[in-house]
Formats: structure tokens, C-alpha cells, sequence
């Protein structure tokens, strides 16, 4: 028996202290082996991977593990077969610390590094507990992701000299996973921070969950050369079921059940001093269509939202806000699948100032380079002085009245779009601003009343009919597009002969 433990725990240190590429490093304490059980005990563990690039010496990864155990090892299989089976796995307080690529690497390292694996490697259950990940930036050592408390239990783990090496190293059974104090830093302007994150039985769940731009409204613009939003997303709960993925043809491909979003809070703030953000945009079915992974969802639920939207435009008086509260929407097939037919929806509704009933429909599909689309909306019972803070500072008008039914369909694409809208309104005035916003210009609010219905000359229901045609600008979003068309719709409704064509 005293021979077998030797010959085992020879064999060990001879499998990890040389079958290893010599890039890689691996210091440890081996506790005990006992081969009537089975079982092999390691204790401060230091594994080492040294960047293969010459111009990154020193940017090592670095794996440190408490302790390792292993339980139910099959040494006839790991001593005279070309397989290691383990019944257990567990590993205490792993320190996982890496550097993120700033690119893709080179096709000529991919022999260089490939990792050589002479044993498949079966693992009928892992644990992993207490355990911590960092990612730097190779650039600065600066912080790009980290992840605290990670606890993993997974089942039928596999690997082998093929599969290690490829896209997904690793095949299993079901995954637990939890961790806590998630950071991602997502560029120079914004960074993502969640409390939990839980993967069970397929499911996730995300609790507490910020996107939040680095910088305060003002000192963003001070880093600004140009137009970029100021944001801040607070969303408490974020859950998606049924999650599978892996490759087609080097692509990865994502596929979910039901998504969930609750009580979502957004917050976007644009300063419209700064220059023009000229870039162009994508439309939505486009920015799907060209996504580098394959993804389908069927349904996103967003639930008990608020958005609120201001701007700055002039120094001299606060930036103008709209505000969306107790916002409900379901988003229906997301997805970019070349086999699958079925066309994007959105199905919104919200309370605009806190107080007006507005919906939401808008449709396409993701696949037609055209991006054409469909959208139709309506707003009731709106007191106009609720959106005078948005349209003094934005448009240097000031609302009366109230709009007690607005309809618009609109049918697009990328290049314009056309509708019609039908309103039913009481008393709807418009007063002219002067430059300061703060005093009314009487001579452009005497010429324009001369051109604005104030509601009294309808049809026999009531309403007042326009029509849309708008042209999109490239470099707006698809949000600025609906609003020229509903702005479009406005003013056919308002000043024109508001009959039905």
C-alpha cells in the first residue's frame, strides 16, 4: 500500500510539473494522498501563465487557491488510460487575476498557445467557494472587471486536449453559480456595477444592477469633444430564463426564455452646447441585424419603469425635462436568426408628465436592409403647461390648453416616412419666446395665432386630422426620427385644414 501512495503521488507531481508549456508555472504543497480512498489534498496553490508576447513581460495570469481537494480519483484510469475521473472537486478561496486583450490575437500564436492536454479530464461535481476574479487593463494596470464571492457548484464537468483548446473549452451538465459586487468599467465615460448575480437551473437574476456615467452632468462635458449622453440606470431586478449558448461557424449564438426587467430608472441627460455627435446611427433593426453574436429572445418585460430625458440648451435658463413614470412594455422576438421569420414588436405604455395615458407600437424585422418599420401611438388627457419646462428651454414656445385624444401611424424606413394623425383639443395656444426665454415675443405670437386652430374647427366627432412626412437625419437617433414625425403630425393638425384626406 505504502508503494501505491508513492507511485500515485509521484505521478501527480509528474502530470502537473510536466505536462505544463513552459510559459506556464504551477507552485503547490501537496497535503495528502490516499489511494484506498481516492483522494489527494493540495494546499496554497500558485498557478502562473506568463504572457507569451515579449512586449508584455510581467502581465502574468495568476490563479491562487487556498486549498484544493480531490475525492473518488480513479487512478487505474489516471495511471494506465488517457483519463482523469474525479467524483469531487473542491476548491476554497480561489484569487483568479488576469489582464484583459486590447486585441485579437495573432493567428501565428495560436500553436504557441496551445494548451497541451495528454488526459481527458472528467469531473462528476466542482465546487467552488469563496472566491474572488480581477481583470486589468493591460495598458495602465488599471481596473477593467471585478467579481467577489463567487461560489460555483458545477455537475458532469469534461474536458479534453480538443475541446480545451477551442472557443468553448469545457462541456457540463448544470451550472449554480453566485457572486457578489460585480464592476465593470465600460469605457473611459461610463461604468456597470451590479450587488448579486445569481445562475441557477438555467435562469439568471441580477439584483441591483447601476450604469452610470463616470462623471457628474457638468464635469462630463468638460471631458466632452463632442455631444455624448449623460446617463444613469438603476434597475433592482433584471431576469432572463432559460439561457443556452454556443457556436455556429465561429459565431456565438445566445438563445433565452422569458426576459424581465422591474422597476427600471433611467435617467438621460444631454448637453446641447457641446459640438454635434455627427457620427451616424444605427436604427435599431439594423444595430440588431449586425450584433457579432446570435441572439434570440422572445419576450423582455419591463415593468413599473421611469425614464426621464433633459437637455441644456443655452446657459441662461435649467435644461428642460420630459418625464415617462409607471412605464410597462413588452418587447417581443429579439432576434437576428437568418431561419426564423417572425418580425420585432414593442408594446409600450407610460404616464407622460406623470399624469397623460401614451402608448407605444412599433414593429419590424431585423433582417430587411431597408429598416422599414411601423409605429403608431396615442396621448390623452394632456394639460400642454405640464411639457412647458421642455418646450421653453427646447423650442422657445410656451403650450395652452389641453390635448384630450392624439392618434399617429407612421410607416418608415431608414430614409423617410409618412402617417397621419387625427387630434381632439380645447383651447390650444402657442406663445413665442424671446432669446432670453423668460418674456414673451408679442409680435411672433400675434402672426402665429393667426395660423393655429385652436380646436374649435373639427368634424362632427370632434377631431382634427394631418398628415406625416418626415425625412430621417443619419446622425440622430430613431427617437429623434419618431419625434419629427409626431412634430410633423403637429403642425398638419394644428395649422392646416384639419380634414380628413
Amino acid at each position: 500500500m505504502l508503494s501505491a501512495q508513492l507511485m500515485a503521488k509521484k505521478s501527480i507531481a509528474n502530470f502537473v510539473e510536466t505536462k505544463l508549456p513552459p510559459h506556464m508555472q504551477l507552485e503547490y504543497k501537496l497535503i495528502d494522498v490516499n489511494v484506498l480512498m481516492g483522494t489527494a489534498k493540495f494546499k496554497t496553490i500558485d498557478f502562473r501563465v506568463q504572457a507569451v508576447d515579449s512586449l508584455k513581460q510581467g502581465k502574468e495570469t495568476r490563479l491562487q487557491i487556498g486549498s484544493l481537494e480531490v475525492i473518488g480519483l480513479g487512478y487505474w484510469q489516471f495511471l494506465f488510460n488517457k483519463k482523469i475521473t474525479l467524483k469531487s472537486l473542491n476548491i476554497e478561496k480561489p484569487i483568479l487575476k488576469s489582464y484583459v486583450k486590447e486585441k485579437q490575437i495573432d493567428t501565428s500564436q495560436i500553436d504557441t498557445n496551445r494548451i497541451l492536454l495528454s488526459k481527458q479530464i472528467h469531473i462528476d461535481k466542482i465546487h467552488v467557494v469563496n472566491g474572488d476574479m480581477v481583470l486589468l487593463k493591460e495598458e495602465n494596470d488599471s481596473l477593467a472587471m471585478k467579481l467577489d464571492s463567487v461560489n460555483i457548484e458545477l455537475d458532469d464537468f469534461t474536458t479534453n486536449d480538443s475541446l480545451i483548446n477551442s472557443k468553448l473549452p469545457i462541456a457540463y451538465g448544470s451550472l449554480k453559480f453566485d457572486g457578489t459586487s460585480l464592476y465593470a468599467d465600460l469605457g473611459p465615460y461610463e461604468s456597470l456595477k451590479v450587488g448579486k448575480v445569481h445562475v441557477g437551473d438555467g435562469n439568471i437574476t441580477i439584483s441591483d444592477l447601476k450604469l452610470k456615467s463616470k462623471y457628474s452632468k457638468t464635469k462630463l462635458s468638460w471631458h466632452l469633444y463632442k455631444e455624448r449622453d449623460y446617463i444613469d440606470l438603476k434597475i433592482p431586478e433584471v431576469s432572463f430564463e432559460h439561457i443556452n449558448f454556443g457556436y455556429i461557424k465561429n459565431r456565438l449564438w445566445v438563445s433565452t426564455g422569458i426576459g424581465k426587467l422591474k422597476g427600471a430608472v433611467l435617467e438621460v441627460y444631454r448637453d446641447k452646447l457641446l459640438p454635434d455627435d455627427t457620427e451616424r446611427k444605427k436604427l435599431y433593426s439594423e444595430a440588431l441585424r449586425k450584433l457579432p453574436i446570435q441572439l434570440d429572445i422572445p419576450k423582455v418585460e419591463i415593468s413599473n419603469g421611469y425614464i426621464a430625458y433633459s437637455e441644456r440648451v443655452n446657459r441662461e435658463t435649467p435644461p428642460g425635462k420630459i418625464v415617462f413614470d409607471d412605464v410597462h412594455a413588452e418587447i417581443i422576438e429579439v432576434q437576428n436568426v437568418p431561419q426564423k421569420n417572425e418580425k420585432t414588436s414593442v408594446t409600450a405604455k407610460a404616464l407622460l408628465m406623470g399624469e397623460a395615458p401614451i402608448t407605444l407600437n412599433w414593429s419590424f424585422d431585423a433582417k430587411k436592409k431597408s429598416d422599414a418599420f411601423i409605429a403608431s401611438g396615442t396621448v390623452k388627457n394632456f394639460h400642454s403647461k405640464n411639457i412647458n419646462s421642455f418646450l421653453e428651454s427646447n423650442l422657445r414656445v410656451r403650450a395652452k390648453g389641453e390635448i384630450q385624444e392624439l392618434y399617429f401611424t407612421i410607416s418608415g424606413n431608414s430614409i423617410s416616412s409618412s402617417g397621419d394623425m387625427k387630434m381632439k383639443y380645447e383651447d390650444f395656444k402657442f406663445s413665442v419666446l424671446k432669446k432670453d426665454r423668460l418674456r414673451i415675443n408679442k409680435l411672433l405670437t400675434a402672426i402665429g395665432s393667426l395660423f393655429v386652430n385652436d380646436g374649435s374647427k373639427t368634424d362632427e366627432n370632434g377631431y382634427r386630422y394631418g398628415s406625416i412626412k418626415a425625412e430621417r437625419d443619419p446622425t440622430k437617433s430613431f427617437f429623434n426620427y419618431l419625434w419629427l414625425n409626431v412634430g410633423d403630425g403637429l403642425t398638419s393638425t394644428i395649422i392646416g385644414n384639419g380634414k380628413k384626406e
